[in-house]
């Protein structure tokens, strides 16, 4: 092993791993973490942030086919705390996907009904898939209500409805969403 002053320092970010020792299991195995996981431990344990990429084809079927953003935790719920989204587009020139039959962007884990824990997008803050740059992010506030143990939290329309593709849009949508979990 060599001397530690010969590694060299670096100004550490949220995925580099460090070593720790997992004393929950016999042999105290050596395992890694990352610096985030660890600094969330410090700041604030129970309050955690994913970053979850739906593709092209998820958006194109978003209504029918609802995209689960964080899988169901057996015996817990999600509570949203805040989502923002961002944006990127590729398609051609005029290329769109249209979500005014489509209804709002939501993400739930129970319904969408007005009791409902959920998040909604206006679909006029849905990704475009034209050839324009997204110039902006959105931020969703949550919206207080019920949430079903045991439930992923899932993005889909409130209408149930697909965008109609116009042209051939492309899009990225990049979703950040911070989230505590509760144990029911």
């Amino acid at each position: 092993m060599a001397i530690i002053s010969s590694y060299p320092t670096i100004t550490p970010t949220s995925s580099d791993l460090v070593l720790v020792v997992d004393t929950s299991e016999d042999g105290n195995p050596t395992k890694t973490a990352t610096i985030g996981g660890v600094n969330a431990l410090a700041t604030a344990p129970n309050i955690l942030t994913a970053t979850v990429l739906v593709t092209d084809a998820q958006l194109r079927t978003l209504g029918t086919t609802p995209v689960d953003i964080l899988p169901g935790v057996t015996g817990y719920i999600y509570e949203i705390l805040g989502i923002t989204t961002f944006a990127k587009n590729s398609g051609g020139s005029g290329a769109s996907y249209n979500w005014s039959a489509s209804g709002d962007g939501v993400f739930y884990g129970q319904g969408f009904a007005a009791v409902d824990h959920r998040l909604e997008v206006p679909n006029t803050q849905l990704p475009a898939g034209g050839s324009t740059p997204d110039s902006s992010a959105f931020v969703g506030t949550p919206i207080a209500g019920r949430y079903r143990i045991d439930a992923a939290l899932s993005l889909s329309t409130t209408l149930g409805v697909d965008p109609t593709p116009v042209l051939s849009p492309n899009a990225t949508w990049a979703i950040n969403v911070t989230y505590r979990l509760i144990q029911s």
